[in-house]
């Protein structure tokens, strides 16, 4: 099972889109924050995919948690902005939370970086900003790979 993830598109859904249209066959998309109102607007409009995401320092109304965790495939997914975990110092913070979970992977945003790495046994992935935002410049996302024989994670940039 293929899953987009996505962060930080502050308004913007046209590089989500066409990074649909280059990945077919996902199954889901999952937005790590600075996008609650994009996320709602291209569940409307793609009504045969499903989409989680989460509330980001940017997000005005709070319609998403702060973070969660899903089960998805097998898995244990941790999801969340990455703000509230002092992101900008390191990932300490959400790798603990990670292990407490017992999660597979941590999905975060906030940085604009992208990050895909193993720590502790945990995949750990920014995707970056799909709006190619500073410092970013470039638009990047990730796609996460489930299978029978564990999870994996390719980024990429348009």
């Amino acid at each position: 099972m293929q899953i987009l993830v996505v962060a930080d598109s502050h308004g913007d859904t046209s590089n989500i889109r066409e990074a649909m249209r280059l990945h077919p066959d996902i199954a889901r998309v999952l937005h790590c924050g600075d996008g609650e109102a994009d996320v709602v607007a291209l569940s409307r409009a793609y009504p045969l995919v499903d989409f989680d995401g989460v509330h980001g320092n940017c997000d005005r109304g709070a319609l998403f948690p702060l973070d969660r965790l899903l089960r998805i495939g097998g898995r244990r997914i941790f999801m969340t902005h990455g703000h509230s975990f002092g992101i900008n110092y390191g990932v300490d913070g959400l790798v603990e939370q990670a292990k407490k979970d017992r999660a597979d992977a941590v999905l975060f945003g906030h940085t604009h970086r992208p990050l895909i790495e193993q720590v502790g046994g945990i995949l750990l992935v920014n995707p970056g900003s799909i709006a190619g935002r500073f410092p970013a410049r470039k638009a990047t996302y990730a796609i996460l790979d489930l299978s029978a024989s564990g999870i994996t994670a390719t980024g990429f940039e348009l």
